[in-house]
């Protein structure tokens, strides 16, 4: 068979993964046809074609260059192992045994029969990376300039994947934790990533499957909060980590979580059930905002024709993600006090541009003409408009930033607006 590979290779197991260790050419790693592929040309921790470009998005090409170069340039070149997932085909382990020898027990011999052999691969297999993505694309690279690079061989580390949901679960659980170890991953790319936080699973999910998401790609998968400035993400609506962190708000993790640690949530992935019922309450928010700022779904339905909302001076403070993850905010408030009828009606009074006077120094900077992201002092400013209680110490702070923002010493906080 043309495309059959004998490898040889170490076999072990760590925790529920079987894994082997074997030498490949950098040729055959790198094969168009049948060496490993990225996670989203593979398509196998996501079938969807969404978060499957979120993934090929989150490639950093200015991490490439120098790998390229690297081997390329370096007489003294070594990668470390890639690990890599492997399903489909038909994969052959053959066992090698190793003969008597006086210097080591029966028993010794028995243990190194099950751990040394060789691999068969028919070509027929799915082989993708888990671990060492920019190694993978640095050495595809670095072949197109030195085929001579094809003959030297690197160390790859298999692991065998079970093609069903579950499988996929685990497979995203790897795949984090080998990145967040070796290089940080970003918090976008873990909200793409989490199997095991509900804030992140729902974020997804609401890119998935909720329907005004879904329309005119809305949704900015960046690797950090804010929408890019320019053309870029002029269309955009929100952040994927605007997403996650209205989650953070809106959900009670104490729901989901059992345990923590300093303070923190240790993140174990709950019940599907209770899942579905987070799914619920972030929709139930949406549906409200939505249903309280209709520009904004003018918005997500034609960007291209209500681009003005974000374009002038700032737009409407709902339109960005800052002003979103105040909306939560506001929105949880109430939702604890069990006033949510006073969500709408509340939000409809308020002042909806950046640059009028109502948010100058609390969301909007008129002097520089950048947004302010002190979403903690903008809920105190909200509240106070609206003549809610709130402490007299967050009140102190208020009047504080409201001077510090604005540069003038002397000025003080307004009366409410809306009371």
């Amino acid at each position: 068979m043309q495309n059959r590979l004998i490898l040889p290779c170490l076999t072990g197991k760590f925790g529920t993964w079987r894994y082997f260790n074997v030498i490949m050419k950098v040729k055959d790693v790198v094969n168009e046809d049948t060496g490993v592929k990225s996670v989203p040309e593979s398509k196998k921790i996501y079938t969807s074609k969404n978060l499957n470009e979120i993934l090929q998005r989150l490639e950093d090409p200015k991490r490439i260059e120098p790998l390229k170069k690297y081997l390329l340039m370096q007489k003294d070149r070594y990668f470390n192992s890639l690990t890599v997932a492997i399903t489909d085909g038909d994969p052959q382990w053959h066992p090698i045994a190793i003969q008597q020898d006086e210097k080591f027990s029966e028993d010794n011999i028995e243990y190194l029969n099950l751990k040394y052999g060789i691999l068969e691969l028919t070509g027929k297999e799915d082989l993708f990376i888990l671990d060492g993505q920019h190694r993978l694309l640095g050495l595809r690279e670095a072949m197109k300039d030195s085929p001579k690079i094809g003959e030297e061989e690197v160390s790859v580390m298999l692991v065998i994947h079970e093609d069903t949901n579950e499988g996929k679960k685990k497979l995203r659980r790897i795949f984090v934790a080998l990145n967040r170890n070796s290089k940080p991953v970003s918090e976008g790319e873990n909200i793409v990533l989490e199997e095991d936080d509900v804030s992140a699973i729902i974020a997804r999910q609401l890119v998935e499957s909720y329907k005004p998401f879904q329309k005119n790609s809305v949704i900015a998968f960046n690797k950090n909060l804010n929408l890019k400035q320019g053309a870029k993400d002029l269309h955009k609506f929100t952040s994927l980590l605007a997403l996650y962190n209205i989650n953070e708000v809106i959900f009670d993790n104490e729901r989901f979580y059992d345990k923590k640690i300093q303070g923190k949530f240790v993140r174990i992935r709950p019940s599907d059930e209770l899942i579905k019922a987070a799914y619920k309450d972030a929709e139930d928010f949406w549906n409200m905002y939505f249903d309280t700022f209709p520009k904004a779904k003018a918005f997500i339905n034609k960007p291209l024709d209500y681009e003005g909302y974000k374009l002038d001076d700032g737009g409407l403070f709902y339109l960005r993600p800052i002003g979103q993850e105040l909306v939560a905010l506001y929105y949880e408030y109430l939702r604890l006090e069990n006033n949510l009828k006073f969500f709408k009606p509340s939000l409809k009074k308020v002042e909806e541009r950046l640059d009028s006077d109502f948010w100058k120094y609390i969301l909007f900077n008129p002097h520089t003409g950048k947004i302010l992201m002190n979403k903690g002092i903008a809920l105190s400013y909200l509240q106070y408009n609206l003549g809610l209680a709130i402490p007299a110490n967050k009140l102190s702070v208020l009047r504080s930033n409201y001077k510090k923002n604005s540069g003038e010493l002397e000025l003080n906080l307004p009366k409410p607006k809306y009371i």
